[in-house]
């Protein structure tokens, strides 16, 4: 098994944003849809591997205009996502 090296916090709208756009399957889909109803963020871990390939599903939606009218908070998620690619950081503080 892959070792699960990225921990990323994310809200429930970036959740459902990388359900809608982000191609997801297998580990990293199924801990997206356990998403417990009552709990606004939380921390999901995913591979270096699975991180890119959804930076690239997510920014892909985006210059395709795949993602319509949630362009703009697709293009947020994929700088957070970015920023804790780049630096190993995934709190969402970066984001306020």
């Amino acid at each position: 098994m892959a070792n699960l090296t990225e921990r990323i916090q994310l809200t429930r709208e970036h959740r459902d944003l990388i359900l809608k756009y982000g191609y997801v399957s297998g580990r990293l889909e199924t801990s997206l849809l356990r998403w417990p109803k009552e709990q606004a963020i939380r921390r999901v871990g995913m591979t270096r591997v699975e991180l890119q390939w959804l930076i690239g599903d997510l920014s892909h939606s985006c210059v395709k205009g795949k993602a319509g009218s949630d362009v703009e908070a697709v293009a947020d998620l994929c700088d957070h996502l970015e920023y804790a690619q780049q630096t190993g950081d995934g709190d969402l503080d970066m984001m306020w």
